[in-house]
């Protein structure tokens, strides 16, 4: 059997699985988005005659056939290295072009996905994940997506001026919004992209990554708001009250994800206020200062399923 790791060698994460995956005896393999379709080959066989489905031929490294791919691991996507080519208007045609043929390469592969592309492309839609979680009863923070200055100045007051900014899309840290951010000037720059406001939750941030349904869950005793601006704090396994663990496999079933990072807040009164939920996280550190099993169960996943 082969694990396809859509990821790259020098990808921390990445690395580590295949690592992890080989040292059973199994056969792993990258695949990095950035080499095609310049360096990396697919044929896609579609029809009542299709027989093999396909293969992907990349460099230095044999066929292989789509059948053969047993489990995909989706770390990373790497992104693409687009042609340079004479005109805007070419250049727009063939992204779309590889992106169309790359995500239904991906969606023809006939095995098994930790995760799939759709529960991958709905985490870029954060804001609609919150929704759906809100919609199932999960406790979410109240949050405001805008490009409206004066909506942003009334959800500020509305949450006695305790609110945070973030990206809708996510790649920055949370910030406190304050009077210095709120000026003319920083506002206008919502005319340029939207961003998401969130009321603060006061508390202790709790990460909890689900393989299947076997939980790992510890509090990240951060002294910043964004505990990812405190890598020194202190991991401590905790476990979950079972409501709050049932709350995360709904949202995996909810998200169609059979692996995930989820975040959470308790706050000072014990309620559990769920931020997100990351269908590719990062878990090194966290599994080496909670000493969690967490790779070796992800690779179980990926073999046996």
């Amino acid at each position: 059997m082969t694990v396809l790791i859509i990821g790259a060698p020098e990808e921390t994460h990445s690395a580590f699985i295949h690592h992890k995956i080989t040292a059973r005896g199994k056969q792993a393999v990258y695949f990095d988005t950035r080499h095609f379709p310049a360096a990396t080959l697919i044929n896609m066989h579609i029809g009542p005659q299709a027989s093999p489905l396909g293969e992907i031929i990349q460099p230095d490294q044999p066929p292989l056939t789509l059948e053969s791919i047993e489990a995909v691991y989706w770390r990373y996507h790497m992104g693409l290295q687009l042609p340079q080519l004479s005109t805007p208007f070419l250049m727009e045609m063939a992204q779309r072009e590889i992106e169309s043929a790359l995500g239904s390469l991906f969606r023809n592969l006939p095995c098994r996905w930790v995760n799939s592309p759709q529960a991958v492309a709905l985490h870029v839609y954060k804001a609609h994940q919150l929704f759906l979680m809100h919609q199932a009863g999960i406790r979410v923070p109240q949050t405001l997506i805008s490009n409206d200055p004066q909506a942003v100045w009334a959800f500020y007051e509305a949450h006695h001026k305790k609110v945070i900014y973030k990206p809708v899309r996510g790649g920055a840290h949370a910030g406190r919004l304050t009077p210095d951010v709120l000026t003319p000037e920083k506002l206008a720059d919502l005319g340029h992209a939207p961003s998401q406001f969130q009321e603060l939750i006061e508390g202790v941030d709790i990460r909890v990554y689900a393989v299947k349904e076997e939980i790992f869950a510890g509090e990240i005793r951060s002294r910043t708001l964004d505990f990812r601006d405190d890598p020194a704090a202190p991991i401590v396994p905790v476990t979950l009250p079972d409501d709050v663990a049932q709350d995360c496999l709904k949202i995996m079933d909810l998200l169609g994800l059979v692996y995930t990072g989820i975040d959470i807040r308790r706050t000072p009164t014990g309620e559990y206020v769920f931020l997100e939920a990351n269908p590719c996280p990062m878990f090194i550190h966290f599994e080496q200062q909670a000493n969690y099993p967490i790779s070796d169960r992800l690779v179980d996943l990926l073999i046996h399923g």
